[in-house]
């Protein structure tokens, strides 16, 4: 950098500082509200950090011109030149001219981008990326922009904010791929539940104009939902509970004899997912079979004990059981697999539903019988329960659609009843209840996907999905620093 380039931007800081300073005395001689001050001091002390970043970037860029870099041996490159490019830092917009190789075989190579480990592809820093990021796996895009907006004298829109996301949602796969897993060496116990959630898709037609929108039109009809497959695997300590208080959890206090105060506790223990723990969520979309292999091979990664052991709580979707069962063959973890679990909650949906056919809504009598019904299922006594709907059904009483509604839970539980060995998994402490991964379904996918009016075309849905893992994972910071190594292009070293 040549000194008169170095003595302007200096110039430039030292004025800077100069404007913060006289501000801070125009504050202490006028009376300025507390919250413009505030505003005025960041304003200023933006411009200050962009003239410090300009100032590095040339201190870097005459570094630069005098050093000599050793580049593999195997590779041949000349100099062409310097090529600008625009950075957008948190500070506010740079152009930086930097020196360019040609690499034979493998392009260009700025040295002053690997050097400061510049992004590519994109003119927004890493910290911008970062924090877009995770605003648009909480908001709708151009909302997501709005507080970086005001704070930061940015100009930024919801487009920058969706390419970002889709940027970064795509290298969510590769990132857990290099991810070391955290092995448990101890023998602990493993839950992996798998449920669907729908996701509102752009129309095909729309698609095929090249016109995806991300949301309706004024009375435009709605699309078509997609499935997406949502997979949560833990592990925890198992806990004894009662068969009562499991009860409780489902239908409150009651008939149960056991003193209210001690049933709460225990309560609290079987509805408290703070019993898992190790949380890992994914969703993918149209994919349950990827879904279903990834959440079986992360609990294959992480068992590494022998003696330990898992199970799948899950609802009754179609063909769900088959692919979880297909897959823990070939992840070859027959011996430590201790079953499917049924979820509890949808089995008490369904008697429910007899309840109301048989007893009819406002009955006292409803309520009475469920509770006791539970107790038989929770029990293991889903035959006799069966039989039970059985004679109900057989009652004249009945209307058509009743004993309709008595068969199709009969249905129900006789299809599903080798997954409902309810007492078998009290006693060893399990859960029986997928309420885990149906949290899940809530928070990763729905409080986004089905934000007012929203739609996604398949890679958008599944970006956003992916992204929004990360984050609800807990893995944002190391996710960037994955993004920032797998863009350098080249390892060189200063050779002189």
């Amino acid at each position: 950098m040549k000194d008169n380039e170095k003595t302007r931007i200096s110039e430039v800081l030292g004025t800077e500082i100069k404007k913060l300073l006289e501000m801070r005395d125009d504050f202490k001689d006028n009376t300025v509200p507390m919250h413009k001050m505030e505003m005025a001091i960041l304003d200023q002390l933006l411009r200050i950090g962009l003239s410090v970043l300009e100032q590095v970037v040339e201190e870097k860029l005459e570094e630069l011109s005098r050093t000599v870099y050793e580049i593999s041996p195997e590779i041949n490159y000349k100099n062409t030149g310097k090529r600008p490019r625009d950075y957008l830092s948190i500070f506010g917009s740079l152009k930086i001219y930097r020196p360019t190789m040609l690499l034979e075989g493998e392009g260009n190579l700025f040295l002053l981008d690997e050097l400061l480990e510049l992004p590519v592809g994109t003119k927004l820093s890493y910290n911008l990326q970062d924090l877009l990021g995770e605003n648009a796996s909480e908001n709708d895009f151009r909302e997501s922009v709005r507080m970086l907006n005001k704070l930061l004298n940015l100009k930024l829109s919801g487009k920058t904010s969706e390419r970002n996301a889709n940027h970064l949602g795509r290298l969510v796969d590769e990132y857990y791929d290099q991810k070391p897993v955290e092995t448990e060496q101890d023998p602990v116990c493993f839950s992996l539940s798998l449920d669907g959630k729908g996701v509102p898709k752009i129309k095909e037609v729309a698609q095929r104009k090249g016109n995806p929108k991300a949301r309706k039109g004024k009375g435009e009809k709605n699309g078509v939902m997609q499935m997406a497959t949502v997979t949560v695997s833990s592990c925890f300590t198992p806990k004894e509970r009662t068969v009562e208080a499991i009860i409780y959890s489902l239908m409150g206090s009651g008939l149960s004899k056991i003193n209210q105060d001690d049933q709460a506790k225990e309560t609290k223990q079987v509805n408290d997912n703070r019993w898992h723990q190790k949380i890992h969520r994914r969703a993918f979309l149209a994919n349950q079979q990827k879904a279903v292999d990834y959440g079986i091979g992360e609990i294959k990664q992480r068992m590494v004990n022998p003696q330990s052991r898992f199970v799948v709580p899950i609802d009754a979707g179609i063909g769900l059981e088959d692919k979880v069962l297909a897959s823990i063959k070939a992840y070859g973890l027959e011996n430590q697999f201790d079953g499917i679990i049924l979820d509890i909650i949808h089995v008490s949906e369904y008697i429910w539903k007899v309840g109301t056919a048989y007893y009819g809504e406002k009955s006292g009598m409803r309520s009475k019988w469920v509770r006791q019904t539970l107790a038989e299922i929770l029990n293991s006594k889903t035959d006799q329960v069966i039989e039970q709907f059985e004679k109900m059904k057989a009652k004249p009483k009945l209307s058509k659609y009743k004993k309709t509604k008595i068969q199709k839970s009969i249905d129900y539980f006789t299809n599903h009843k080798h997954k409902m060995d309810f007492k078998k998994f009290i006693e060893k402490g399990y859960p029986v209840s997928s309420a885990l991964v149906e949290s899940a379904c809530g928070h990763l996918v729905k409080e986004r996907m089905e934000q007012s009016g929203m739609r996604w075309s398949s890679i958008g849905a599944q970006d956003i999905m992916d992204l929004r893992a990360v984050k609800l994972n807990s893995d944002m910071e190391s996710f960037m620093e994955f993004v920032i190594h797998s863009e350098r292009k080249l390892e060189f070293k200063i050779a002189a």
